[in-house]
């Protein structure tokens, strides 16, 4: 089985699951089975940035985790960051480890965090799902869209330093192809007026490129080239959601203050 014939296998197994989980999941079970899922997306972010003893990481998570299903909240997070701040202080004591690899894990934790926060807080109205699924239309039409106008007219590197292989032109072609689509999506479920799904649109877009650009960061800066390997053809879980992780909480945010 060749790479493409993996990769399209997978996303529409993902597909068929996300669906099912996102629009049939009893009321109950839903946050419980998007902490699991963020759980081990967080588990996933230990290992790609090798923190000492992973382990006790990933189990100094599981109890914010767990916590969130039950009832989401900020203070979850900022104990998480402090739990984990004092285990590397701890481990630390006698053999040097590097504080930005501690850095840059909070700082993909906070996002998987705001990004979880976002779809429970979204999820109970349809106004607000229909928020989520015109962001990830547009997030996931933006980024093969400048995936091909990238390589047809790219010329403009957007920022080598961590991705040499983003162009200017490319976003350009994102949001060309995207804008249109999240706006129906949100026109047609009535979530915003047009000159703010226009605008909202747009943030999304520049959003999702972000977050795309944070993963790609974090992955150069340890010498990674995928986050993981659950997925085939697709690398691991923040591989699939580095753009929406980023995406889903900004655009939330200001809709909300809308």
């Amino acid at each position: 089985m060749n790479e493409l014939t993996k990769r399209i296998l997978t996303a529409l197994v993902l597909l068929l699951l996300v669906w099912a989980w996102y629009f049939h999941a009893p009321t109950l079970w839903f946050d419980r089975i998007l902490a699991l899922l963020v759980w081990g997306a967080t588990c996933e972010l230990v290992l790609l940035v090798r923190l000492r003893r992973p382990v006790i990481y990933m189990l100094a998570a599981l109890p914010a985790w767990l916590l969130f299903s039950i009832s989401p909240d900020i203070l979850q997070l900022l104990l998480l960051a402090f739990a984990w701040f004092a285990l590397f202080v701890a481990f630390s004591r006698h053999q040097q480890h590097s504080f930005a690899d501690l850095l840059a894990a909070i700082w993909l934790l906070c996002w998987l965090f705001a990004f979880a926060f976002a779809i429970s807080q979204t999820h109970g109205s349809e106004s607000g799902q229909a928020l989520v699924i015109g962001a990830c239309l547009a997030v996931w039409t933006a980024d093969i869209a400048a995936y091909f106008v990238g390589r047809a007219w790219g010329k403009r590197k957007l920022c080598p330093a961590i991705s040499p292989g983003k162009s200017i032109e490319g976003v350009l072609g994102g949001l060309l192809f995207a804008v249109p689509v999240a706006v129906l999506c949100w026109l047609q479920w009535g979530v915003l007026s047009m000159p703010a799904a226009l605008g909202l649109a747009v943030v999304c877009v520049l959003a999702g490129v972000l977050g795309d650009l944070s993963e790609s960061a974090v992955k150069r800066m340890v010498g990674a080239k995928d986050s993981g390997r659950w997925l085939p053809g697709h690398g691991g879980i923040l591989d699939r959601i580095d753009a929406i992780i980023m995406a889903v909480p900004v655009i939330w945010a200001v809709w909300s203050m809308l």
